[in-house]
């Protein structure tokens, strides 16, 4: 098997603001949109719509590890390109395909907005696949205009939802994110082609086989990350402390426009870094990882210790700032150091799922012990922990620098 070529050019200043701009626009087009449809439907429908769509919106995620495949693996082995973007997309399909059978199972019943709205988020994630093929095949403009053709369908739904019931809006808005995928996927065939064609020695089963290996492993630290929000969530619920959970909403705001955002410029930078993170370059990538993950351990360890000793003169807000100016840079440390680990080889790939597991373990653990008694400032506490407890997991793995 030829492998890819050592040297690749990174993204263009213009490449990236491209990028940015259409992810951009599609994220305000969404909010936009939320707040035209409460202004018109009220806050009753609104509040199905509503629950629907946060009930199903970890779907998306789904397609996080087959997005990161094809990033990592398209250009580090283009012999096997078409066999990568293949499995990819048809496995990003499958969550779309179940979500169908589901709305048409519930067709007729309140309950069909569940689906609806399962259906609409998985057409996402097949979107964000699709695009990543396109980038992975050096073809970047398809996912700016992909998502920029997603925000005026986006318009045009809005628009029309004001006449629509929140089953209706849910259906339109599968139904035009289905059409952006579609849309999206032409020419993908032509591209991998461009990279290389289907000549691997290995039997093409042991390809999709490594494949959907690596979509599972890849595919942990974002749909994680969103469970350990989920149950801060759930905890709170349980304990009819539905203000606190807008306090930690508004408090996680902020993280997560950071966080969303540093996670879309590692994807634009992954097929490079790929074919960087390899020989001498993967052992760089190693050390620089391992200092990352101490340097994530002291500062969650000092951001909790500082919320603990300060719980006392400190006001609740007051220690949610505190809490929150630790946990922002925190999160981009250990996200850092795992795309670092992601890239390199089958091992640290390894040790990354594992951190990532670990870091969920934390929260399913703290979350139970704190909130019932300390509320969103023992939320943050635990989410800052957990940090902690991942890194310290991936550094064990990792062991002493050789």
């Amino acid at each position: 098997m030829v492998s890819a070529p050592d040297r690749v050019a990174l993204p263009t200043i213009g490449t990236v603001l491209s990028l940015l701009a259409g992810r951009g626009a599609f994220r305000i087009a969404y909010h936009a949109m939320a707040l035209v449809l409460l202004a018109c439907w009220g806050a009753e429908a609104f509040g199905l719509y509503a629950g629907a769509a946060g009930a199903t919106a970890w779907i998306a995620l789904l397609s996080s590890g087959a997005e990161k495949t094809v990033l990592k693996l398209v250009p580090r082995l283009p012999r096997t390109a078409n066999a990568v973007a293949r499995t990819a997309v048809l496995t990003s399909a499958v969550p779309l395909a179940i979500a169908v059978l589901c709305t048409v199972v519930a067709a007729g019943s309140t309950a069909v907005v569940y689906p609806l709205a399962a259906a609409w988020s998985a057409g996402l994630g097949l979107l964000t696949v699709v695009v990543a093929v396109h980038r992975a095949a050096g073809r970047p403009a398809r996912d700016s205009r992909g998502f920029l053709l997603l925000t005026a369908l986006l318009l045009i739904a809005t628009g029309a939802g004001t006449r629509l019931t929140p089953a209706g809006q849910l259906l339109l808005l599968a139904m035009t994110t289905c059409g952006a995928a579609l849309w999206s996927a032409r020419g993908i065939g032509a591209a991998l082609s461009a990279t290389a064609g289907w000549t691997s020695a290995r039997p093409r089963r042991q390809v999709t086989a490594a494949v959907l290996r690596s979509e599972l492993l890849l595919g942990l630290y974002e749909p994680l990350g969103a469970a350990s929000v989920g149950v801060l969530y759930f905890v709170l619920a349980l304990g009819s402390r539905h203000g606190d959970s807008t306090t930690l909403y508004l408090a996680l705001l902020v993280s997560s426009v950071v966080g969303s955002l540093l996670l879309y410029l590692l994807r634009i930078y992954q097929p490079a870094s790929s074919l960087r993170l390899r020989g001498t370059g993967a052992r760089a990538g190693i050390d620089i990882a391992r200092r990352l993950f101490v340097i994530a351990l002291a500062g969650s360890g000092a951001g909790c210790a500082l919320a603990a000793v300060a719980a006392g003169p400190f006001s609740g807000t007051a220690l949610l700032v505190v809490l929150l100016c630790f946990e922002i840079p925190m999160h981009a440390l250990v996200s850092l150091a795992l795309f670092l680990l992601e890239n390199t080889g089958s091992r640290e790939l390894i040790i990354a799922a594992t951190g990532a597991a670990a870091q969920f373990a934390a929260v399913v653990v703290l979350a139970p012990l704190l909130i019932p008694a300390h509320g969103p400032v023992a939320a943050l506490w635990a989410l800052v922990a957990s940090y902690a407890v991942l890194a310290a997991a991936a550094l064990v793995r990792l062991g002493r620098p050789v």
